[in-house]
């Protein structure tokens, strides 16, 4: 299918509002919007345009946000830039955030947490996240990059998995999904607004149609096929991972799986040690992460087998001699 939408040339020629609009980027914004059953999709570049670009749109001067501590670097900067009061609650931290939100009013009040943290493998309580903002009048924005395609049925995000409807659901297509590119989905009146507001979106050339081609066969086969399957072997390899390597944090079922191990040089020692194994997994040092916790990502796949992971459980065993 990329190869055949070639046909619109590899890239887009300039923002979807001039003439990089094409019929392949419209498909698979409808294509989304069936997959998540939602009224409403806009893609965009990037994740980190996408955060950047939605909560802008969505917030502005007199607002608040509520931010857990550990989201994820563009959200951070969406935050700031949205010019709203940004309010950061504990990680996770239902009881400290509901108190912030009876206590801290605004114009418009919004909630934005990522489902699965990226550096530390573990769930937000996304129904307690939902209820929060529905009992005081708050808005929720979710980051579900590293959930869409791992957790819910077809793929479609943890969310989904425990029946929750974010007012706005970020997604990636670079990491399940397997190609490049992001989208939030919403309804119809929000994917028409960020067309028309989200500076992101508005000032960037459109991605190359032959890559939204190839990500709508990708969604298909996340969704379809053996794509529940493929979830259940992931699932199994990070429970296997952590039930041999109890130091190994994050929740049981996470495809991210970090190793802490605190020292900046060991850390990236370590996994200079594990290349030179086989093993690609990569040393994470502040600021990506909090002082004293640099540590090593490792990253679970279907596509891994029982000989992968035993390899890794001999290097690990190695390095910690």
């Amino acid at each position: 299918m990329a190869h055949a939408a070639m046909a619109c040339g590899v890239g887009a020629g300039s923002s979807r509002l001039i003439v990089g609009n094409h019929l392949e980027h419209v498909q698979l914004e409808r294509a989304v919007e069936d997959w998540l059953r939602v009224d409403g999709v806009r893609t965009f570049s990037s994740g980190y345009a996408a955060n950047v670009g939605v909560l802008t749109t969505l917030l502005r001067p007199g607002d608040v946000v509520f931010s857990d501590e550990l989201d994820h670097a563009s959200v951070i900067d969406g935050c700031r830039l949205s010019r709203a009061k940004i309010v950061v609650y504990p990680h996770r931290d239902l009881g400290v955030l509901e108190s912030q939100l009876r206590e801290i009013t605004g114009s418009r009040r919004l909630v934005v947490s990522e489902s699965l943290f990226s550096m530390d493998g573990d769930l937000a309580d996304v129904r307690g996240l939902s209820e929060l903002c529905r009992r005081h009048g708050a808005y929720l924005v979710l980051d579900e990059a590293h959930a869409i395609g791992v957790f819910g049925s077809e793929g479609r995000g943890l969310a989904a998995e425990v029946g929750v409807v974010p007012d706005v659901l970020i997604g990636t297509f670079g990491k399940a999904i397997g190609t490049s590119g992001a989208f939030a989905a919403t309804s119809r009146v929000v994917a028409d607004l960020l067309w028309n507001r989200a500076r992101s979106f508005v000032f960037s050339t459109g991605t190359s149609p032959a890559l939204a081609a190839a990500t709508r066969t990708a969604i298909g086969i996340v969704r379809g096929g053996d794509g529940d399957a493929r979830r259940q072997t992931l699932e199994r390899h990070a429970r296997a991972f952590r039930a041999t390597h109890p130091t190994i944090s994050g929740d049981l079922r996470s495809p991210i799986a970090p190793w802490i191990v605190g020292d900046d040089r060991r850390v990236m020692r370590t996994s200079h040690e594990l290349l030179a194994a086989g093993i690609f997994a990569q040393g994470i040092r502040p600021p990506t992460v909090p002082e004293g916790t640099a540590r090593i990502r490792f990253g679970l796949s279907a596509g891994h087998t029982v000989k992968h992971l035993e390899l890794v459980d001999r290097a690990l065993t190695t390095s910690r001699a």
